[in-house]
């Protein structure tokens, strides 16, 4: 019986959710547009370490010039591999 109920209970709070959630938008959308504004991408934050004064500094041209690519295998036919 307990079972039932909280069965019960989870379809009536889904039904809940999609009857709230299914609203209409009375906003145009010049309205939304004003009020998100210009929408400037965002900087990195970078926070200072102590343990970064330890390490060596690494240019990023030298991590760059080390990026190993992916290495790509050709497929053999089954006859040529007798």
């Amino acid at each position: 019986m307990i079972l039932f109920l909280q069965i019960l209970g989870g379809l009536a709070a889904v039904a809940l959710g999609i009857y709230l959630g299914g609203g209409r938008y009375t906003q145009s959308q010049e309205e939304i547009e004003a009020r998100m504004g210009v929408g400037k991408p965002r900087r990195a934050k970078r926070h200072f370490m102590w343990l970064d004064s330890l390490k060596a500094h690494e240019r990023g041209s030298d991590r760059r010039r080390t990026r190993q690519h992916f290495q790509t295998a050709v497929a053999r036919d089954k006859d040529e591999q007798d």
